[in-house]
């Protein structure tokens, strides 16, 4: 292989490497402690219109079920949800853009399980060969400084303007304005804007940990390389 085709693999990547670690920690997130803890901790704004906890808690659950791409149900539970007084718990605005929500992690949960596989599948073939050894572990220690980067500047970005942030965040991966609600949607009232800072703060966190973790892991692997190649080394000269 040569070595702008190795450069070319180191670079490719160090570019997956945050988007990887980002969706690890959404992975994280998208599950049912994560409501459970947000609605037991204090401080969590209570809903304006009447709804208890319990209520919130349950439909807040099934908001986060139907869009994964696991649940089989998706769209259809939410269309099933009611109030309390009866009346359907979702309009035809929040449905169009759960509906949404679940498109885009249908797409992004596939790849981000066939980008692991592959980055895997090129360690193990790399590892076979002296040229190629250090591709990997090059790869993912830059990946890792390019992750704490961007993670570094998207704080400073949110902790200015969250209301920006979060603004932008949708108009990049929603087209239209089905995400725009009132603050008497049902969304809102499960969802409120503490609920999401608190999950960019997670989301943020958990990302961090990991590239801290894949540095150091990328730090010893090549300190391992170096070694073995520096023992190889001699034995060649001799022989």
């Amino acid at each position: 292989m040569s070595r702008a085709a190795r450069l070319f693999i180191v670079v490719a990547i160090a570019v997956a490497t945050p988007v990887i670690l980002t969706v690890n920690s959404i992975r994280l997130l998208a599950n049912d402690w994560y409501i459970h803890f947000e609605y037991g901790r204090p401080g969590f704004p209570p809903d304006a219109y009447g709804l208890t906890g319990a209520e919130r808690t349950a439909l807040a659950l099934i908001g986060l079920r139907s869009v994964l791409p696991a649940q089989a149900e998706g769209i259809d539970s939410l269309r099933q949800a009611r109030l309390p007084d009866g009346s359907p718990a979702f309009n035809a605005r929040e449905l169009q853009h759960m509906s949404d929500v679940r498109a885009l992690l249908g797409r992004v949960y596939p790849l981000h399980l066939v980008a692991i596989v592959a980055l895997v599948a090129l360690a193990i073939a790399f590892h076979r060969t002296p040229a190629t050894r250090r591709v990997v572990p090059l790869g993912l220690r830059a990946g890792a400084i390019l992750t704490l980067s961007l993670a570094a500047a998207l704080v400073a970005y949110i902790l200015i303007n969250f209301n920006t942030f979060f603004t932008q965040f949708h108009q990049i991966f929603f087209e239209g304005t089905s995400w725009q609600f009132q603050f008497t949607d049902t969304l809102i009232r499960l969802y409120p804007i503490p609920f999401w800072s608190d999950a960019a703060t997670f989301i943020t966190l958990g990302t961090v940990a990991q590239a801290l973790g894949l540095l150091a892991g990328a730090w010893v692997w090549l300190r391992r390389l170096d070694r073995e190649a520096a023992l190889v080394q001699p034995a060649a000269l001799e022989s």
